[in-house]
């Protein structure tokens, strides 16, 4: 069986967070959204809009509030999937060859989600970079010294 290096694991599990919060963030956004027409005076705002502005603006915000949902749903799902994945990776579930998947995986992800969470990516394409490449961590000492 396979067994994470230190160094992989931290950055994944700093990783699984990051993602998580995403997730998280993304669904308290969305939801949030929904309760904009519970603010004092908001209605009364709207209603001094011009019809054109009010069409548009409302579109707007049903455009947005979409996103929101299809991107909280996206989160979720791949954080889950991540979630159990990772966990496997890091207990030593996977063969070695198993691993070296979820690992081009990790990394593959991590380009992905590059462009929508910068840090996360970042974390899973250098943590899956280096499981791919089975880099061990090393403590180098100087003899003599």
């Amino acid at each position: 069986m396979h067994e994470m290096q230190k160094t992989p694991k931290i950055i994944t599990i700093i990783g699984l967070v990051l993602e998580g919060l995403a997730a998280v963030a993304c669904i308290l956004s969305a939801y949030i959204f929904t309760l904009l027409d519970k603010i004092p005076g908001y209605t009364e705002s709207l209603q001094e809009m011009p019809a054109d502005d009010l069409a548009a603006y409302e579109t707007i915000m049903n455009f947005t509030l979409g996103i929101l949902v299809v991107f909280s749903v996206i989160f979720s799902i791949m954080f889950v999937i991540n979630l159990i994945l990772f966990t496997k990776l890091m207990k030593g579930s996977f063969t070695e060859e198993q691993a070296k998947k979820v690992y081009l995986y990790q990394a593959i992800w991590g380009g992905i989600s590059i462009l929508i969470n910068s840090v996360t990516g970042i974390l899973y394409l250098i943590s899956g970079v280096q499981g791919y490449n089975e880099r061990v961590d090393r403590i180098e000492t100087r003899e003599g010294i």
